[in-house]
């Protein structure tokens, strides 16, 4: 049995989701956006499960700010990513935090990837559940969705809010094209767990289109 929780990421108030297997006591973290990831280092000890993956959806700050963090309290944990968002992400974040941080010589990037998704040939074997992963550039070059049984981590490509396409590093026509790809391959009763915001059925996003 899987428990989802949500931990809201601070200072960009993005979502961070830690899904974790009851039987094992195992457990993975998408998206970790809080920088010194209190909140989740506490739940994790409260909870006594152990992290052993940390996915990224896409490569900007506000959903992997924490992962340094996580690296030095877990350093045993594997981070997976795209391989554009691989990539990227020593480059993808400092615009950020001339727009939300009061130091502007501060600088951050995740510095290490330990397996793509193409490497795993966009599946994950995890708990006895078969995690899968779906290219959907077009937010940003390296974004993707992550399905773990009825439920969809869309990061910033399936929201309830009117869509994003970053300038610097997205494409309006990519993201029409993954869009369509999740119209054609995702059920309306599967949950989605966005990179902002609340949960809802993907139904709902198609009826917002």
């Amino acid at each position: 049995m899987l428990t989802i929780k949500r931990h809201i990421n601070q200072l960009m108030s993005s979502n961070c989701y830690v899904i974790s297997d009851a039987q094992s006591r195992a457990c993975i973290i998408i998206d970790p956006g809080s920088e010194k990831s209190e909140d989740l280092i506490l739940y994790i000890e409260q909870n006594k499960v152990s992290p052993e993956y940390i996915i990224l959806t896409h490569e900007h700050s506000d959903h992997t700010w924490g992962v340094i963090s996580l690296l030095d309290k877990y350093p045993e944990i594997k981070v997976i990513a795209t391989q554009v968002c691989k990539e990227a992400l020593p480059n993808a974040s400092q615009a950020y935090f001339r727009f939300y941080y009061s130091d502007p010589e501060y600088a951050y990037y995740v510095n290490r990837v330990d397996i793509t998704v193409e490497e795993l040939d966009c599946h994950l074997d995890w708990c006895g559940e078969d995690i899968e992963f779906v290219l959907t550039p077009g937010h940003s070059n390296g974004s993707m969705c992550i399905k773990v049984g009825d439920n969809l981590f869309s990061g910033d490509t399936v929201m309830l809010t009117k869509p994003y396409v970053n300038k610097r590093d997205g494409s309006v026509d990519l993201y029409k094209n993954s869009v369509e790809l999740l119209k054609n391959s995702i059920a309306d009763n599967v949950l989605v767990y966005p990179g902002h915001g609340g949960r809802f059925y993907f139904k709902k996003f198609i009826q917002n289109r």
